[in-house]
């Protein structure tokens, strides 16, 4: 009876860890659109702006993270940790580079 006890104590502390680690993802997410919302113009989706963009990432080889890719040179001008950073770095990039208002 008392290891059934621990088994049913250990798997419901897996599961909270596990919904806590949902709902922190969720948070982020959810923290990550708003910001894209906030500094995309209005009517246009980040993947119609990412398309036209002057810059893409790409998996590192070897290695974690995303390399920053201009596709004017081809030349990698950064990296990121993860593919929302790069969405991030080319989306201020991009904008900088057309004068835009970085104000929210």
């Amino acid at each position: 009876m008392t290891a059934a006890a621990v088994v049913l104590v250990l798997f419901l502390l897996i599961l909270a860890f596990g919904l806590v680690n949902y709902w922190s993802a969720l948070r982020v997410e959810k923290a990550q659109q708003a910001w894209f919302r906030e500094h995309l113009p209005p009517g246009v989706s980040l993947e119609d702006f990412l398309e036209a963009a002057p810059y893409t990432f790409k998996p590192l080889v070897n290695s974690r993270g995303y390399g920053i890719i201009d596709r004017r040179s081809g030349e990698e001008v950064g990296r990121a940790k993860t593919p929302e950073e790069a969405q991030a770095w080319i989306v201020l990039q991009t904008l900088a580079e057309r004068g835009a208002s970085l104000e929210a």
